[in-house]
């Protein structure tokens, strides 16, 4: 069996200095929960990345009754984007949107389904959560790798 040995004491040094630094990775789970948050926010302004599909006919002929000039795509009011919020601890990162009676609401935009009356309204998906299907969307996964890249060059400072 093969097996490398380090000899020198300051690379072992080091090597024991990043490991003590590893154990408290509650600083990354921060750092990672702001990225998704605003990797979240990014989506709205963009109106989805990808964009997301456009208001339907129906849609557009009630706003047009109720005086609504559509700004872009879930930004009437702008409570489903105001209610992105995240957490973590040590060990993990989570992100979500919609609490109590929103939570359907936020839930049929973010994955699609049948709403309204009789669930006979058929809403296409718009992911303003940025991931699709358990994969990081290509810009949320950009930033995290950054953000968890610098954080483990530091551990070697």
């Amino acid at each position: 069996m093969s097996y490398i040995q380090i000899q020198d004491d300051d690379v072992r040094k080091t090597f024991n200095l990043a490991a003590q630094r590893l154990v408290n990775t509650e600083p990354l789970a921060a750092d990672l929960e702001r990225v998704l948050v605003s990797q979240s926010l990014q989506n709205f302004q963009a109106n989805g990345r990808p964009k997301w599909a456009g208001l339907s006919p129906a849609t557009l002929a009630i706003y047009s009754k109720r005086g609504i000039k559509p700004q872009g795509i879930l930004q009437i009011s702008g409570a489903l984007r105001d209610s992105v919020q995240g957490d973590h601890d040590v060990d993990s990162v989570t992100i979500g949107a919609g609490s109590g009676a929103s939570a359907a609401y936020a839930a049929i935009h973010m994955f699609g389904g049948q709403a309204g009356r009789g669930h006979k309204v058929k809403i296409s998906a718009r992911p303003y959560l940025p991931f699709l299907n358990g994969f990081l969307q290509p810009e949320a996964e950009t930033a995290v790798s950054f953000v968890a890249s610098h954080y483990l060059s530091k551990l070697f400072d």
